[in-house]
């Protein structure tokens, strides 16, 4: 299973969330992150992914982790099988720009396009958003899109 990140940049109830123009994901609305480099602290990753897919520059002080979430995909797709590590980051430098990668949108917390976003985005994003830190597992259909189950836990801390 790799390991991959995933940043929301949200400040005074907007939040920045980009649309990939290519590779894993191509079409859907997320947040900012991507693969973790070969003996790449997460927390790096996530801060290089960010800057490197919106031009926002942002601290490991002002990072905070949110959530770790394994998704599992179909027998056919099970080298996309992943955990994601969340984070939230409220200050950052710079100007949102699109990338090559992706676009940069600002949404208002309560308009979020869930429906042009991952399915399981819909069921475990609201918990985070209301401040919840939570371990979640998701399995997915057969088609590899549609959420088929899941398990959300609210946690303290991630050890």
């Amino acid at each position: 299973m790799s390991e991959r990140s995933l940043c929301f940049p949200i400040k005074n109830e907007i939040i920045y969330l980009g649309r990939k123009k290519r590779g894993f994901g191509k079409d859907k609305i997320n947040g900012f992150g991507g693969k973790v480099d070969k003996e790449e602290p997460i927390e790096d990753a996530a801060l290089r992914e960010l800057y490197e897919e919106s031009n926002l520059k942002g601290y490991k002080d002002h990072l905070i982790k949110y959530g770790e979430i394994e998704f599992f995909f179909p027998e056919t797709k099970k080298d996309w099988d992943q955990k994601v590590h969340i984070y939230i980051l409220n200050t950052w430098e710079g100007e949102p720009k699109e990338s090559e990668e992706m676009t940069v949108e600002k949404y208002k917390i309560n308009q979020i396009p869930y429906n042009q976003m991952w399915d399981t985005d819909q069921y475990w994003l609201p918990h985070i958003l209301k401040g919840n830190k939570i371990k979640a597992k998701f399995w997915f259909k057969e088609d590899g899109n549609t959420t088929d189950k899941y398990e959300i836990l609210n946690v303290n801390s991630f050890n």
